[in-house]
């Protein structure tokens, strides 16, 4: 039975995550309103803030999307992340990708309603 109250979305793409002086590089395997998960052989410490750029490709500009989160949990795979804070921008290209890519864009709206009273902006 599927525990998740975020839809997921399969979403390959480029992410660098730095934990005070440790930056790491890798690719989203999945992404969701509230969190993601990176595929990456690289480890990170442990109870830090973490800053995170999920890069979007764009045709003239460099495009991401910019949030806060903390380590979830960390695997050989790579590791997970809850998101805790980002700014309107980053939300709402954060909202546009998981709408796109999944088979129900509405049930992500409804998460993005739901999700704006538990982010910091």
């Amino acid at each position: 039975m599927e525990k998740r109250r975020h839809k997921r979305v399969a979403f390959g793409t480029e992410a660098v995550v730095r934990s005070g002086d440790v930056s790491i590089s890798g690719t989203v395997s999945n992404l969701s309103m509230k969190g993601m998960l990176v595929a990456t052989k690289d480890s990170l410490p442990g109870n830090n803030i973490l800053e995170i750029e999920i890069v979007l490709s764009g045709s003239s500009t460099k495009l991401a999307i910019e949030v806060k989160g903390k380590l979830i949990r960390q695997t050989e795979e790579g590791i997970a992340v809850e998101f805790t804070e980002m700014d309107l921008d980053s939300f709402m290209h954060l909202k546009n990708v998981v709408a796109y890519n999944s088979e129900d864009a509405d049930a992500v709206e409804q998460e993005y309603y739901k999700s704006i009273d538990a982010i910091d902006f």
